[in-house]
C-alpha cells in the first residue's frame, strides 16, 4: 500500500498526505469493471483527525458525527447508480455560495480564497444556462468544488463535484474561464447521462465542449465572438486526420493534444453542424430529449444516431458515417459573375465547390458589398459537389464569403496556415519553446505576412525575455495583414511591455500611447493599457505576462 496511485505515469489520482488527501474514481481504487461506464450505489464513511474537513459525491447531504478520539466521520451514500468513490480532505477554508437554484460549496487551502467567488458565478451561471438549454442535471442543487495539489489532473468530474488543481487558485494565473465551463457541463453529459463504454466519450467530452460553446456564443458578441468561433475550428483541425472521433477513444492516449482536438474539439464542431443540417429547434429538443430517454442510464453513439433521426425526421447515417466514423474535410471555392440590373443593383450570380463525394451540408455564403447595411447573407443545400447562388445588392459587390461564421468543418489556404500555427501556439501554451517556434516559423513559410503568426512568435519571445526578438516580432505583426484586427492594439502593448522590461520607459509610454490612439477595446485593451501608463510593467507578475489574447 502506498500513499499515493492510479494509473497514469505522470499524474496521480489518488493520495494520502498531510495537507490533502483525494481518491478519484479514475483512480481505480473503488472496484469496477468497464471504466466510465460502471455505475454502482455506495454508502462509504471517513474518519479524520480535529481540524480536517472531508468532501465527496453523493445523491444525499453528507452526515457529519463526532467519533472517538477526537476525530470526526463523514458519510456518503449515492442510493442512485453513479461512478462513485470521489472524496477529499484537508485542511479546507470552506466558503458556500448560491447561484440561481444552485448552492456551490467550495473546499480551498487557505489563502486560496480570492478566486471563489468568481468561480461560483462562472459555474453557476454555467449550470443555469445548461439546465434551461437541456433539463435538470441529476446532482441536484448542490455542487462542490474541492481543490487539490498540481500533481494530479488540472480538472476532474465527479457526480455532483468537480477537482481543481492549485493551479486553478493561483492569482499569478490567468483563469481558465473555458475549462470550468466545459468541466460544469460533464454533469449533463457523463454523469445524468452515462457511456456504454469509453468508446463513446463523444457524447461526453464532444456534447461537453460543445454546450460550453454554446453558452459563448450566447454570451459573446463581435470580434470576441468571432474569435471563439475561429478558435473552435482551427482546434478540430489540429490532428483531424489522425483518427476518427470514434476510434480516438481506442487509438489514442485521451490525455494527448491529438485526442483532445479530435473528441473535444473536432467533437463538439460536429454537434454544431449537426444543429445547422437538421436546424436549431430540432437540435435542442433533440439534446433535452436525449437527456430524459437516457437520464441515469448508459447510451452508446448507436443509440444518439437512432434518437436523431427519430427527430429529425430522416435517416441521418450519412452524416454519422462522415463525421463520427470518417475522417477528412472538404475544401470550398467559389466561381462567380458581377451584373448590372436594370433597377442600377448589382446581381452576384455563381456556383460554390467542394472536392469530396456525397456531401450533403447546407452551407452559409456572405456577400460583401460597398455601403453600409449592403451585405448579404444566403444558405444553400449542398447535395454533392457543387450549388449556384444569386445574390442581389445595392452596393458594388466585393468578395463572396464562405461560410463567414465557421460552422462548418473545411479546410483552406487561410486556415491551413493557421492550423500548422495552432499547433505552434498550443506547444507554446505548454512551454514547449523550442518545438513552439518550429511549428510558428513553419506556418510563416506558408504566409510571410500573416499578422498572427509574428505576434505570438513575440509573445514566445517576450516570455523567454527575449526582448529584442519579441520587438521585431510584434513590429512585423504591425506590418503585416493585420488580421484579426485586435493585432492593431495588442502589438502595441506588447512592444510596450517590452520596452519597460528594458528599462526604456519613455518608449514604452510611447507605444502605450499609440495604443490609445487605436481605440481597439478587444480582451479590455484599453483598461489595461491606461494601468501601464500609469506603472511599469513587470516581467516578474505572472499576472501581467498573461494578459491579451494568447
Amino acid at each position: 500500500v502506498t500513499p499515493e496511485g492510479g494509473p497514469l505515469a505522470t499524474k496521480r489520482l489518488a493520495y494520502v498526505g498531510t495537507d490533502v488527501s483525494y481518491l478519484t474514481y479514475a483512480a481505480r481504487w473503488f472496484p469496477f469493471h468497464d471504466y466510465a461506464a460502471d455505475r454502482a450505489t455506495a454508502d462509504i464513511t471517513i474518519s479524520v483527525p480535529a481540524g480536517y474537513e472531508v468532501a465527496g459525491s453523493s445523491d444525499e447531504a453528507p452526515q457529519r458525527t463526532a467519533a472517538s478520539g477526537g476525530q470526526t466521520r463523514y458519510r456518503f451514500v449515492h442510493r442512485q447508480p453513479a461512478l462513485v468513490g470521489n472524496i477529499v480532505a484537508g485542511r479546507y477554508v470552506t466558503r458556500s455560495l448560491r447561484f440561481g437554484s444552485y448552492e456551490l460549496q467550495f473546499y480551498v487551502q487557505p489563502g486560496s480564497e480570492a478566486r471563489v467567488e468568481r468561480y461560483a458565478e462562472l459555474m453557476g451561471q454555467a449550470f443555469q444556462f445548461y439546465t434551461t438549454q437541456y433539463g435538470a442535471p441529476a446532482f441536484g442543487t448542490r455542487f462542490v468544488v474541492a481543490q487539490i495539489d498540481n500533481d494530479s489532473l488540472d480538472t476532474y468530474a465527479a457526480p455532483g463535484m468537480e477537482f481543481l488543481a492549485a493551479k486553478f487558485f493561483d492569482p499569478q494565473r490567468a483563469p481558465q474561464e473555458e475549462r470550468l465551463q466545459r468541466e460544469a457541463a460533464f454533469q449533463w453529459w457523463g454523469h445524468t447521462v452515462g457511456l456504454r463504454s469509453f468508446d463513446d466519450a463523444w457524447l461526453s467530452q464532444g456534447l461537453a465542449e460543445w454546450s460550453a460553446f454554446a453558452l459563448r456564443e450566447k454570451t459573446l458578441k463581435g470580434g470576441q465572438l468571432e474569435s471563439a468561433q475561429r478558435d473552435e475550428l482551427e482546434r478540430a483541425l489540429m490532428f483531424e486526420n489522425t483518427s476518427s472521433i470514434a476510434r480516438a477513444p481506442s487509438t489514442l492516449d485521451d490525455l494527448s493534444a491529438a485526442y483532445q482536438s479530435i473528441v473535444y474539439y473536432k467533437g463538439a464542431m460536429v454537434f454544431r453542424m449537426l444543429r445547422e443540417t437538421i436546424g436549431e429547434e430540432k437540435f435542442n429538443g433533440l439534446l433535452r430529449n436525449f437527456l430524459e430517454q437516457y437520464r441515469g442510464r448508459n447510451t452508446s453513439i448507436e443509440d444518439f444516431e437512432r434518437l436523431t433521426s427519430q427527430v429529425a425526421g430522416t435517416n441521418m447515417r450519412y452524416f454519422f458515417a462522415r463525421w463520427v466514423e470518417g475522417t477528412g474535410v472538404p475544401e470550398f471555392t467559389v466561381d462567380y459573375q458581377i451584373l448590372r440590373t436594370r433597377s442600377g443593383k448589382f446581381r452576384a450570380r455563381g456556383t460554390v465547390k467542394q472536392n469530396v463525394e456525397n456531401l450533403r451540408l447546407p452551407v452559409d455564403l456572405m456577400l460583401r458589398a460597398e455601403g453600409e447595411g449592403n451585405n448579404k447573407d444566403v444558405t444553400v443545400q449542398l447535395e454533392d459537389k457543387s450549388e449556384d447562388f444569386d445574390f442581389e445588392s445595392s452596393g458594388q459587390p466585393l468578395e463572396v464569403v464562405i461560410d463567414p461564421n465557421f460552422k462548418l468543418l473545411r479546410m483552406s489556404e487561410d486556415l491551413r496556415v493557421s492550423v500548422v500555427a495552432r499547433r505552434g501556439i498550443e506547444l507554446y501554451r505548454e512551454g514547449q519553446y523550442a518545438e513552439a517556434q518550429r511549428q510558428l516559423e513553419e506556418a510563416l513559410k506558408l504566409d510571410k505576412s500573416n499578422s498572427w503568426i509574428y505576434y505570438h512568435l513575440g509573445l514566445l519571445y517576450l516570455e523567454q525575455q527575449n526582448y529584442q526578438l519579441a520587438l521585431d516580432n510584434f513590429q512585423a505583426a504591425l506590418d503585416g495583414n493585420m488580421k484579426p484586427s485586435w493585432i492593431e492594439v495588442w502589438a502595441r502593448i506588447k512592444r510596450g511591455n517590452a520596452y519597460d522590461a528594458q528599462g526604456f520607459r519613455e518608449r514604452a509610454v510611447n507605444e502605450y500611447q499609440k495604443a490609445v490612439q487605436t481605440g481597439i477595446t478587444y480582451e479590455n485593451a484599453q483598461i489595461v493599457v491606461k494601468q501601464y501608463l500609469g506603472t511599469a510593467y513587470n516581467p516578474r507578475d505572472l499576472a501581467q505576462t498573461q494578459q491579451g489574447p494568447r
